[in-house]
């Protein structure tokens, strides 16, 4: 094989280097962006359940403080009204409603602290959903950099055998 022949087998060897780093570039761009995106998206979710669970949290409490005051009041009750008509059925009733109101007050209050145990801990997997993604995106952008920086490599190896080529040639017009 003649001098020019293999300085155009080189040429090309050194042009797919180039287009092999170009593609790559352009896949790890394309990759890095679709990462932020998802990131993006997966921290707008997680603050979205978090506003949801703070939501749910105040209605807790506010429920409680309900609950509280009306338990309170309904046990008030229940005392004045034993004392005045012990032996009446009514009295009996009443009370025996004020402790069902209670009971069903308080089935609510555990009903609502549930679906915040559930939030909870939809929020705790989410997030080590999203700290998982997140690792692995890092490492593949920096497996991704490794590669890039290798066919960078390749591609100064490729010129400065170009270069030694040429020096030897002496120079072409």
């Amino acid at each position: 094989m003649s001098l020019k022949g293999v300085l155009i087998v080189i040429g090309i060897v050194a042009l797919g280097a180039l287009i092999t780093f170009g593609v790559e570039e352009m896949r790890f761009r394309v990759i890095s962006k679709a990462l932020v995106t998802q990131v993006r998206t997966l921290q707008e979710k997680n603050e979205n359940l978090q506003g949801v669970n703070d939501d749910l949290s105040q209605k807790i409490k506010a429920l409680n403080a309900q609950l509280e005051v009306k338990t309170q009041e309904y046990e008030e009750k229940i005392s004045r009204l034993e004392e005045e008509v012990k032996g009446l059925e009514t009295a009996s009733q009443n009370v025996a409603a004020l402790r069902a109101e209670i009971r069903s007050l308080e089935k609510k209050n555990q009903s609502l602290q549930a679906e915040n145990d559930t939030f909870s801990k939809e929020i705790r997997t989410l997030k080590t959903q999203l700290e998982q993604k997140a690792q692995e995106y890092e490492k593949r952008i920096s497996q991704l950099e490794a590669e890039r920086r290798d066919c960078e490599q390749k591609v100064t190896q490729l010129e400065e055998v170009i270069n030694k080529v040429r020096g030897i040639l002496g120079p072409t017009e």
